[in-house]
């Protein structure tokens, strides 16, 4: 099978399925929720160690976590189990 370059830079630039995720899980226990805010369903929750792929951040509701607060919030889901929603980004560490 031949692949033009355009067609060949297209495919490099995909990443690769088992790239780790940006983000983990700050505490035991994380809420992924519905919608970006406090009060909102839950459908799942994280755990150090599972991690957490994002696809977007946007700004909403102030959330805190312990001594800190955030109005940054991420939607994505959890590498290990697939729950998808949203978690404050103060619940969140880089995995690096």
């Amino acid at each position: 099978m031949r692949f033009g370059p355009m067609a060949l830079a297209a495919l490099l630039a995909v990443p690769a399925l088992s790239a780790r995720p940006a983000y983990d899980f700050a505490a035991p226990g994380v809420a992924i929720r519905a919608e970006p805010a406090a009060g909102a369903r839950v459908h799942g929750f994280g755990q150090p160690g599972e991690g957490f792929a994002s696809n977007r951040e946007e700004e909403h509701e102030a959330y805190a976590c312990g001594p800190y607060e955030t109005t940054l919030w991420h939607h994505g889901h959890n590498a290990s189990t697939g729950v998808i929603g949203w978690v404050p980004a103060c619940d969140l560490l880089d995995s690096d």
